[in-house]
């Protein structure tokens, strides 16, 4: 992981990676790991939930849609735009 400052990980008490450290992960992997142990969670009620804080992102299957329609409407060509 990449050096951060350490007053930050104490503070949210998780691992935590920055910029560079993503960019060198890729979409392999490493970075799915990422997602899966330090981002979300599906709780015992098949809530998505972040990991830090465990705020629900999505509670139904239409949510999830939504939030996938979102990230490819509006993150995505921002990155394809860059590449």
């Amino acid at each position: 992981m990449g050096i951060l400052d350490t007053e930050v990980r104490a503070k949210l008490n998780e691992d935590v990676v920055d910029i560079p450290t993503m960019r060198e992960m890729g979409a392999g992997d490493g970075y799915i790991s990422y997602v899966e142990e330090s981002l979300f969670f599906v709780d015992h009620h098949d809530v998505l939930r972040s990991v830090l804080g465990q705020w629900p992102i999505a509670v139904t299957k239409e949510q999830v849609q939504a939030l996938i329609r979102y990230l490819q409407r509006e993150v995505l060509p921002r990155h394809e735009a860059n590449d």
